[in-house]
């Protein structure tokens, strides 16, 4: 059975209802989908599974400047290389998304080769897109 991790940096608890859906949606699709907030998982493990969720909040002033947050970068330069899972990113946001997916690949570019999945929602539910976009990217293993 293919493993996933869905790792979520969250203030309003809105980031990490998505890491929800997105697992729930994994696991009706067969993959063994555990969920963690970044604080709380062991960096090493995620370099072990078959698919690597990594999310957070956009901060920014809600049209430009939009990033994660310092926490999340953190995390994300303590990551080991990740060559074996394929790896997805996600936020939730109010206005727009704007620079925050380039800004997250900057941050994991030493870590993350290949970023071949981005999902997006305005609030904590994974959009029908969302669904359509994660079953192309677990069927494409």
């Amino acid at each position: 059975m293919p493993t996933a991790a869905v790792i979520y940096c969250s203030d309003t608890w809105t980031t990490a209802g998505l890491a929800d859906e997105i697992a729930d949606h994994l696991r009706s699709r067969g993959v063994a989908a555990t969920v963690a907030s970044f604080d709380e998982c062991d960096e090493a493990s995620l370099a072990h599974v078959d698919y690597l969720f990594l999310g957070c909040w956009t901060s920014g002033l809600l049209v430009v400047g939009q990033h994660p947050v310092d926490p999340w970068v953190r995390f994300a330069h303590r990551l080991p290389r990740l060559d074996r899972p394929r790896v997805g990113l996600f936020t939730t946001y109010k206005i727009l998304t704007g620079s925050m997916f380039r800004r997250m690949r900057r941050e994991l570019r030493d870590v993350a080769p290949r970023i071949e999945l981005e999902l997006k929602s305005r609030d904590r539910h994974l959009t029908e897109d969302g669904r359509r976009a994660l079953d192309r990217f677990v069927g494409a293993a």
